[in-house]
């Protein structure tokens, strides 16, 4: 294990969530819906499926998966998913409107209107003999840094995050000199022979029953778009879909700009609230700016720094919260010789390859375009099918997975 997945088990650790909303029901019911009781009421009530909006809302502040009405099933509740997208745009353009017009424009220039500021700032700078410099350095930055967000905001909500049923899957022969699925890799009670079976270097793909296909390495189910999504990270409430292999990058540098964003508006807010005797010149909006960016900046900037983390040491926030449930058990004796897909008994990662092509594989090789919300698909080592592996590792994973096969097939 690298000292980067060494500090990683530190750092990344997943625990419960605070909120034990959701238990099991008394009724006897078999249906597994029924067992489930939310916010004190039973999920197939009308009450709950009244409630289901909030209910939806709570869930993408918390990113706690909270359970479907149900009358709903999985896939089926997207009329409330752009709640968030619409939550988080208000949000910034509030910002966006409070900083540039009560602070900038009233403390730095001197009450000119957000109405004679709007697209003349230029105009209004060069009128302006007071503070004209360190405004110009406070509006700048931001507005620069306002149009990355937006671009790469737009980029993360609007690109799909890759499928698995779009791919069009070849079979075992088409790469010979690497590891391929056999007929004999998989449970013969399986129906699934029509399909073909798509590369896998792990030595055998998985089936999907809900989607009824063969899904790739890294690729999962995710009940909320009711859809394999090939190298799944998350389903993010506030991009309004899942984070997968064609949407990654922009996802990063969306947090990346949010947290730069926050970060500038809250320190520069703050440098005029103690230049300026905040509580004599700032008026209620411009305190609510500043606190919501100080807010983002320590809660947005921690969550970014454990991507771009997950990012470095090549692991999806599944993978890392799978490994890090699996390391759990397996110190206190409990895997029952379960393995993690892609992780060795001794924690190592087989698609670790180091920091360096880690980063590659998601942000691109040109390091001109990292932080340029433009799509490099071309570009990258993998494809939603192919990643890039550590050989030694994977032939210690490959032998550790076949061990433990023979010894379930001779307990049997």
């Amino acid at each position: 294990m690298s000292k980067l997945e060494r500090l990683s088990d530190r750092f990344l650790r997943v625990g419960r969530h605070p909120f034990r909303l959701c238990s099991r029901s008394n009724r006897g019911h078999h249906d597994q819906d029924d067992f489930k009781v939310c916010c004190c009421c039973h999920t197939d009530s009308s009450l709950y499926s009244k409630c289901w909006p909030f209910i939806f809302f709570f869930s993408a502040i918390t990113d706690y998966p909270m359970p479907l009405p149900k009358d709903k099933k999985p896939g089926q509740h997207r009329d409330w998913s752009w709640l968030p997208v619409i939550v988080v745009s208000s949000l910034v353009t509030f910002v966006y409107y409070g900083y540039l017009d009560r602070i900038v424009c009233k403390v730095y220039l001197s009450c000119f209107s957000f109405d004679y500021c709007t697209n003349m700032y230029a105009v209004v700078l060069l009128r302006k003999l007071q503070r004209m410099s360190q405004a110009v350095i406070y509006i700048v930055p931001f507005n620069v840094l306002f149009l990355l967000f937006i671009i790469t905001y737009g980029r993360a909500v609007s690109q799909p995050p890759g499928y698995a049923e779009d791919i069009k899957t070849s079979g075992s022969s088409n790469n010979s000199s690497s590891k391929t699925v056999t007929s004999q890799s998989i449970s013969p009670e399986e129906p699934k022979r029509s399909q073909d079976l798509p590369f896998s270097v792990l030595g055998y793909p998985r089936w999907c029953e809900s989607c009824q296909l063969w899904k790739p390495d890294r690729a999962h189910h995710c009940r909320v778009c009711n859809a394999c999504v090939l190298r799944m990270d998350h389903h993010c409430p506030w991009v309004n879909g899942c984070v997968g292999i064609d949407n990654h990058r922009f996802y990063i540098q969306f947090l990346i700009y949010v947290t730069l964003l926050a970060s500038w508006t809250f320190v520069t807010s703050l440098v005029a609230f103690i230049q300026f005797h905040g509580m004599t010149t700032f008026d209620s909006i411009a305190l609510t700016v500043l606190i919501i960016a100080g807010i983002f900046t320590v809660a947005v900037g921690t969550f970014t720094l454990s991507h771009l983390w997950l990012v470095l040491i090549n692991r999806t926030t599944i993978e890392n919260s799978q490994f890090q449930s699996w390391n759990k058990d397996q110190k206190s004796g409990k895997t029952n010789g379960r393995l993690i897909q892609g992780f060795t008994e001794s924690g190592k990662n087989v698609f670790n390859q180091g920091w360096k092509n880690n980063w590659i594989e998601i942000m691109g090789s040109n390091p001109w375009l990292w932080f340029a919300p433009v799509h490099l698909k071309p570009r990258m080592k993998s494809d939603g099918v192919h990643y890039g592996f550590d050989e030694h590792i994977l032939n210690e994973y490959l032998n550790e997975d076949q061990s433990r096969r023979s010894d379930a097939t001779n307990k049997r």
